[in-house]
């Protein structure tokens, strides 16, 4: 049968409609469902912690002898919390000692000599912390342990999810009505609207989608002589402005990425240049300093000394300006494997003794973990433009400190890094600019501290191509920089 456009429109208009409402009272109702099943564990989770030691001291106390004393403690238990169902007290045998539900019924025998069969009470009864399982209702096993720290029993919670059905169905009703009212509110809608709507601006919407899915190459064809043809020309003047300027943006991008491969070819080619001559500078003041030229007064080893330090942070920044432009140009390829990261940072942290000693800085380390799985070269790069980094902004008589440890998130777990310095103060707003490369937190700065600001830069590509992250918090005169890596461990 074949239907009028009039008809299609309104069914696609209700279909559209319904399906909205549809998804909304979906996520509504499944919404309302997991918080209230969240609000029923987190408050059986709670009553469990706060009546476990109570319930667990009364059965040691009173049940042999004065039972219904342990009665009257367990029944006011109960009422605290309108979802439980029973509580058990099992032995770490797998021996039931004592069954709320049963005796409440009135079968005081028929629980002796009986032992639970429930797999998940069976595997969490011996341990030492609370583990809770849901499935059709909530049950909890929380290990009871004695003055003395004896863990002879654990008390067994069952709590049902009553409310949740009882909840489901309150919500399928409210569903069905609402699905009857969002039925009869899209028929009106779609009537009134595809009254209003004629096969031209069909045409333009379907342009309109076309152009949304990236097809820039839209002309439309109307000759009404009214409003509509207005309206199709201002759509095609649109449309072509759209295409010039997508022109114009994809010619500017072309040239910007081959101006930007272009800079870091030279900064790699002139970097590599310059190491040339400055390894043969070197290798002349190391021929000097062992005086194969001739013997040298002390004015003369000390200028030699000043030679080959600022030949030596020449080759530093050049050897930095070689790995920005590798990293850019071919990327970073890693070659993970396990290490001492400790160990690591001793030998970083020696390296430095003669700046450390210079400014009467103090070194205070706590290395929680010491394994880390990762490119231990490019990790040593990192932990050394970290600690230079520290020192060379560190108030001269402070303390350095520095962290290891491993951090949990979600199911991922972390090695963290973590280095702090007393000194000059990040602004927040520059606390993400400071990563990019050649940036300077002031004008001053590599006046004053020296450097290019490439340090940060390779350890932000170095940490993100393991995946990790690095930041930094600067406040109240301390700076602390942070890295962590993921180590593929999911929690134990």
């Amino acid at each position: 049968m074949k239907l009028s456009f009039k008809t299609k429109l309104i069914l696609m208009i209700s279909l559209i409609i319904i399906v909205i409402f549809g998804i909304m009272g979906i996520f509504m109702a499944s919404s309302r469902l997991k918080e209230l099943q969240t609000e029923i564990i987190t408050s059986a989770e709670m009553f469990v912690r706060l009546s476990c030691d109570k319930i667990g001291e009364a059965f040691l106390r009173y049940y042999k002898n004065v039972f219904f004393k342990f009665r009257s403690i367990v029944i006011s238990q109960k009422e605290l919390n309108y979802d439980l169902k029973n509580i058990q007290i099992i032995a770490l045998s797998g021996k039931i000692l004592y069954d709320m539900e049963l005796y409440e019924k009135g079968f005081f025998s028929s629980i002796d000599n009986r032992y639970t069969n429930d797999k998940f009470v069976l595997d969490n009864i011996k341990k030492l912390e609370i583990n809770i399982h849901t499935d059709n209702e909530v049950c909890i096993v929380a290990p009871y342990i004695d003055e003395y720290g004896v863990h002879n029993y654990s008390i067994v919670y069952h709590f049902s999810l009553a409310r949740l059905k009882r909840e489901l169905s309150s919500v399928l009703v409210g569903s069905l009505l609402m699905a009857v009212s969002t039925i009869i509110l899209a028929i009106m809608l779609s009537i009134i609207a595809s009254n209003r709507i004629t096969g031209h601006l069909k045409a333009l919407s379907q342009s309109a989608g076309k152009i949304a899915q990236g097809d820039f190459n839209q002309f439309i064809n109307i000759k009404t002589g009214d409003e509509f043809e207005e309206l199709a020309n201002t759509f095609n003047f649109m449309t072509e402005k759209i295409r010039d300027n997508i022109r114009k943006l994809n010619n500017l991008i072309e040239e910007l990425k081959k101006r930007d491969v272009q800079k870091t070819q030279f900064l790699a080619n002139i970097s590599h240049e310059l190491r040339t001559p400055l390894t043969a500078s070197l290798g002349y003041v190391d021929y000097m300093e062992k005086e194969k030229m001739g013997p040298l007064n002390q004015d003369q080893k000390q200028g030699l000394k000043i030679i080959r330090r600022n030949l030596e942070r020449l080759n530093k920044e050049i050897h930095s300006l070689l790995l920005v432009s590798k990293y850019t140009l071919d990327g970073i390829k890693l070659k993970p494997e396990r290490f001492d990261i400790c160990e690591l940072i001793e030998n970083v942290i020696n390296n430095f003794t003669p700046e450390i000693k210079l400014k009467g800085l103090v070194i205070k380390k706590a290395f929680t973990t010491k394994d880390l799985f990762g490119d231990k070269e490019n990790i040593r790069t990192v932990i050394e433009n970290l600690i230079s980094n520290s020192i060379k902004f560190a108030t001269p008589e402070t303390t350095i400190t520095i962290n290891t440890d491993v951090e949990n998130r979600e199911t991922q777990k972390y090695f963290r890094f973590k280095i702090s310095n007393y000194g000059a103060i990040i602004p927040e707003e520059q606390t993400e600019e400071i990563f990019e490369p050649f940036y300077q937190v002031d004008a001053t700065t590599s006046k004053k501290y020296g450097g290019i600001g490439l340090g940060l830069s390779i350890a932000k590509n170095i940490i993100e191509a393991h995946q990790g992250k690095i930041w930094v918090e600067s406040k109240e005169g301390l700076t602390t920089f942070y890295f962590i890596i993921p180590q593929g461990g999911q929690n134990e």
